[in-house]
């Protein structure tokens, strides 16, 4: 199991904290909603129980070998489920979002507000939530497993114990569950909670230690032998939209659903799009990942004080292996100009890549922001007294740079080599449709992680990629960027996007791109498979207004 340096645990609670990893306090009035009087007599009572009483700690020693993957005599699920019915498995661990501030409660409700459809399961796994709220009656004691039925939730399994959510074994057990007990010709796959990017995974489980998270490769250990090929794999969590995360994943599902950016505590909205599934189950996954990532951009474009910058993307799995392909034989060709400009910190530098928005912090000196300003201040008190996040971490603020996020369409634009059209063009196939509010700028829907100056950061993203099957060549190739030295190249952001990238909903019809060539003839590896890519011009986000893309059309000829 890969684990978390102490100094970006620490930071990355504040993220978790602050910026959310699948949600965030930012910008909320009631930071802690009725939970400070909650959690102080939850703490009470935690004093006053014996050890061992009530709570059962799983076992964090030996977290990789308890599970005996060869002895495995599972039988894979029927395949004979009726037309038109849909299994949603929810795997969510519920942390620190639903301890703090009942975020988890929060959409469960919004999955109950939906309604209810007997072609549709909704099954949601509960785990890892030291405090569960009260209004669902969810238990804090041991894991859970309920379904969304017609009155309502409806407890289905008691008898898990305290499940810990980042060992494989857990998520397995839970796919292979809902498969046999709840049998559909369509499966969906959604992971909740925090999320750290390829190195650091999903899940901050509060049972266990910080350390400890669902890496990639165990999702795909997990996977791996349960029979179950998944429509789209969702990912209500921060920055998993990264090639190392949708590459390895591939032959899992079609699609997944996935934010490139920090997500604000809104978080997707699930009462919508599970309307329109009830409504038509055989809906498209393309019409169903609109509405997700529509109804989550204009959330947060819309709410002044929960809302945040979001992006939120739909990426087609069967384009991920020509997108990687094309990615690396970009990343040798251009090694020394990847080498000689940190892109994420300069994303960071330029204004363009924070964790979370300015839009709150400078505000006009009225009623409104002296509330919000207290409240800011009052969490970063709370955090720095907490964790001590200032003797590690300068003004408790995270950004896309400490994950070394860096984006692909970014990288096609700015640096100028004959690949950057193929590799442009490899991105715009393997992104169905984006959407992001108008502060969030500089992002595109899908990156990669290069390691600048992180020798810790390489290191644990390693582990993950030799799990993955990623070729040695580039895992060798990743460790020159633990000493790209200091002396960078500066970048002119104000060229990325000159004319269409500073204003959302301006898109003219032209070819925002420019007139692209077609590959080079010569080239040994733009032939005969290659064909895709050599259309006269294109145009990467389609017809868009309102915060609305629209990929249709575009596709005809794919």
């Amino acid at each position: 199991m890969r684990n978390f340096r102490k100094t970006t645990v620490l930071a990355t609670a504040c993220c978790l904290l602050m910026t959310g990893c699948s949600h965030t306090y930012l910008g909320v009035p009631g930071i802690l909603f009725d939970a400070t009087e909650q959690m102080a007599e939850y703490e009470e009572e935690l004093d006053d129980m014996p050890a061992g009483d009530i709570w059962t700690w799983p076992d964090t020693e030996d977290h990789e070998e308890e599970y005996d993957w060869d002895d495995d005599d599972y039988e894979t699920a029927d395949n004979d489920a009726e037309p038109g019915t849909v299994t949603i498995m929810v795997y969510m661990n519920g942390s620190t979002l639903e301890t703090e501030a009942g975020f988890a409660t929060t959409d469960i409700c919004e999955m109950i507000n939906a309604g209810y459809s007997e072609d549709v399961n909704i099954v949601i796994q509960t785990m890892g939530t030291k405090y569960w709220s009260e209004k669902l009656g969810i238990e804090s004691d041991r894991s859970q497993t309920y379904v969304v039925g017609e009155d309502g939730l409806e407890l289905v399994r008691d008898n898990l114990g305290q499940l810990d959510c980042t060992k494989p074994e857990t998520l397995r057990e839970f796919v292979r569950y809902c498969a046999q007990e709840y049998p559909a010709s369509r499966n969906i796959l959604i992971f909740w909670d925090h999320g750290g990017g390829p190195a650091y995974g999903f899940g901050w489980d509060e049972f266990q230690d910080d350390w400890e998270n669902l890496s990639v490769d165990e999702m795909v250990k997990a996977l791996n032998g349960c029979g179950t090929h998944f429509d789209f794999i969702g990912m209500d969590c921060c920055i998993m939209s990264c090639l190392e995360v949708a590459y390895p994943l591939r032959n899992y599902c079609d699609y997944m659903i996935l934010s490139e950016d920090f997500e604000s505590c809104l978080g997707w909205y699930y009462t919508g799009w599970l309307e329109a599934l009830y409504e038509n189950p055989s809906i498209s996954t393309y019409d169903l990942g609109k509405i997700i990532i529509d109804d989550m951009v204009s959330k947060n474009e819309h709410d002044k004080f929960k809302g945040d910058k979001s992006i939120l993307a739909l990426v087609d799995e069967g384009k991920i292996e020509k997108l990687w392909d094309v990615w690396t034989e970009f990343a040798y060709a251009n090694e020394e100009a990847l080498l000689n400009t940190n892109f994420s910190q300069e994303m960071e530098e330029s204004g363009k890549g924070e964790g979370f928005s300015e839009r709150f912090r400078h505000r006009d000196n009225n009623s409104e922001n002296k509330v919000f300003d207290l409240i800011l201040e009052g969490v970063l008190d709370y955090l720095e007294d907490e964790y001590s996040l200032d003797d590690f971490y300068d003004d408790g603020e995270v950004y896309i740079s400490d994950y070394c996020i860096t984006d692909l369409m970014g990288l096609a634009h700015i640096i100028d080599s004959d690949k950057s059209d193929r590799l442009a063009r490899a991105v715009d196939r393997a992104l169905l449709y984006v959407g992001a509010t108008s502060d969030n700028l500089s992002l595109t829907g899908i990156s990669v992680t290069l390691p600048y100056n992180d020798n810790d950061l390489y290191n644990d993203l390693v582990q993950v990629l030799e799990q993955c099957d990623i070729d040695d060549e580039y895992i060798e190739w990743l460790e020159k960027f633990c000493n790209a030295g200091s002396d960078r190249e500066g970048i002119d952001w104000d060229e990325w996007g000159q004319g269409f990238w500073s204003e959302w909903g301006d898109y003219q019809e032209s070819d925002i791109w420019g007139e692209w060539e077609d590959d080079d003839s010569s080239d040994d590896d733009s032939s005969d498979d290659d064909d895709d890519y050599d259309d006269d011009s294109f145009s990467f986000w389609g017809s868009w207004g309102n915060n609305e893309f629209d990929f249709s059309g575009i596709w005809e000829d794919w």
